[in-house]
């Protein structure tokens, strides 16, 4: 059976200390976080798909500086590599497009907040934020879903 790899970016944006995260409510799920960004299409790179994401979510540009973390995962039917990439918000003003089925609210919150709600990537909850590592850092290899 051959199995494919679905892969997707993730701006880490800080300001004034906190982190920028995207409020999502779906039915049967409820509510939970995530960081900006999502899947990479066919041809197009991981920092322009997540200017791409980001643009469609925040309404914003950004400027992708590095990545920082990645992790692995699978579910019974495919693959997934996550990428979190370190950026910069250009501009100011952020909003959610009229368009954007998924994202409820686009909001700033601190590290120690994250701790308090159902955020994605667990693996970030509870490191250092504010203290990125100097290379790239694999959080591990888990499955889907993560509840």
């Amino acid at each position: 059976m051959k199995i494919g790899i679905k892969t997707r970016a993730s701006a880490l944006i800080f300001e004034d200390g906190k982190v920028m995260v995207t409020k999502h409510d779906v039915p049967d799920y409820g509510v939970y976080y995530l960081l900006p960004g999502g899947g990479i299409e066919l041809g197009e790179s991981p920092e322009d798909a997540l200017k791409r994401e980001v643009k469609e979510e925040c309404g914003i540009d950004i400027e992708v500086h590095r990545l920082v973390y990645y992790k692995s995962g699978y579910t019974d039917k495919d693959n997934y590599l996550d990428l979190i990439f370190l950026c910069k918000k250009v501009g100011r003003d952020i909003k959610v497009s009229e368009d954007e089925k998924n994202v409820k609210e686009v909001q700033f919150v601190t590290p120690n907040e994250i701790k308090e709600l159902k955020f994605f990537p667990k693996q970030l909850i509870g490191l250092d934020l504010l203290n990125l590592p100097e290379q790239a850092t694999f959080l591990g290899k888990f499955q889907y879903p993560e509840d």
